[in-house]
């Protein structure tokens, strides 16, 4: 069962797209689903959108990495005949050549191939530019997005470097700037949560939480969109939060556990974990309300046609969004202040 976060408003009400200046306008048209936990990480899985499905192309099917020019220059294409979103901190892993990764998201009008010139190296010392083959789909761990984003519009390849040796240090690599460790070392663990956190049918978005704090909101055009961005997303960004976690021994909250006292039967049982799904519905849309209130100060970054991409900063919450006709579309959303790296 999947509940309306707004359900509690005038039918009048929940019609009407809410202020712009508030997370709830993100929120809109948007439903929680069934909480899923693994050890210190937990996803609420989050159904519908507001605007069309179908209007951009999926990501790592239509967005082609064609060459870097040179260290820190990225050259995308989208191949579709749609519009497509560049998700915030896309990134590439390539055996035999030195990965990159952007600091901010954009949007490519169909057929157009685009030079970035402020993206990052994300492998120290490793020679040979990136080519049009075997390229993995990653976006930045979340502990250096916020220093990812502080570093938008400098053209130095090596500007990352320094954090991400910080970032290896903190999940017991060696200190240094090659972020490929993290898959060479942790691809098990890394693989256990995406297994854990699976995407759901229908699904185009998502809270993440760490150790009971909400750190990222994702949201996705639609449920196609999602389904190629959910593992990179899961695997790279936020998995990483759990293994820190794990690695520091921090202790894992139980969350909301079946009580099978006075059970005595299979149908008290069934009535039992119906009742507990409900609960935690409730507690999750409880949460959506909770932070749908925060305030969101919006900058333009890029427009095309009808499309706009919008920088985006509220409490300890950074990111970028992108509205489609006034109509928010996609969202990628950090905690700033928890957990990451400066």
């Amino acid at each position: 069962m999947k509940l309306n976060i707004f359900k509690n408003k005038t039918r009048d009400k929940k019609d009407t797209l809410p202020h712009a200046g508030t997370l709830a306008f993100h929120f809109y048209g948007r439903k929680a689903g069934q909480p899923l936990r693994y050890g210190h990480l937990e996803m609420i899985p989050l159904f519908g959108q507001a605007g069309p499905e179908g209007l951009y192309a999926t990501p790592e099917t239509n967005l082609t990495l064609t060459k870097v020019t040179t260290y820190g220059q990225m050259m995308l294409l989208n191949v579709s005949a749609k519009h497509a979103i560049v998700p915030l901190h896309l990134g590439y892993f390539q055996q035999g050549a030195q990965n990159h990764a952007m600091c901010t998201s954009w949007i490519l009008n169909p057929n157009e191939e685009k030079l970035f010139k402020d993206a990052c190296c994300i492998q120290q010392s490793q020679g040979g530019y990136i080519k049009n083959q075997n390229a993995r789909f990653i976006i930045l761990p979340h502990q250096l997005r916020t220093k990812a984003t502080e570093l938008k519009g400098q053209e130095n390849y090596g500007k990352l470097w320094k954090a991400i040796a910080a970032f290896n240090e903190k999940v017991g690599l060696k200190n240094r700037g090659h972020l490929d460790e993290l898959k060479q070392v942790y691809q098990p663990e890394l693989l256990q949560t995406v297994y854990h956190l699976e995407p759901q049918p229908g699904q185009t978005g998502a809270i993440f939480l760490n150790r009971g704090k909400v750190v990222g909101i994702e949201l996705a055009p639609d449920a196609d969109f999602w389904k190629e961005l959910h593992v990179p997303l899961v695997m790279y960004c936020y998995a990483p939060l759990r293994l820190e976690a794990d690695l520091a021994n921090a202790p894992i909250g139980k969350g909301m556990e079946l009580d099978r006292t006075g059970i005595t039967s299979i149908d008290e049982l069934k009535l039992a974990y119906r009742e507990l799904k409900a609960k935690r519905l409730e507690a999750a849309e409880q949460l959506i309300a909770q932070i749908s209130g925060t305030v969101i100060h919006t900058s333009n970054e890029y427009s095309t046609g009808k499309h706009r991409l919008q920088n985006l900063t509220g409490g300890k919450w950074k990111g970028q969004g992108v509205t489609y006709k006034g109509q928010p579309v996609y969202l990628s959303m950090f905690n700033r202040e928890d957990f990451y790296i400066n």
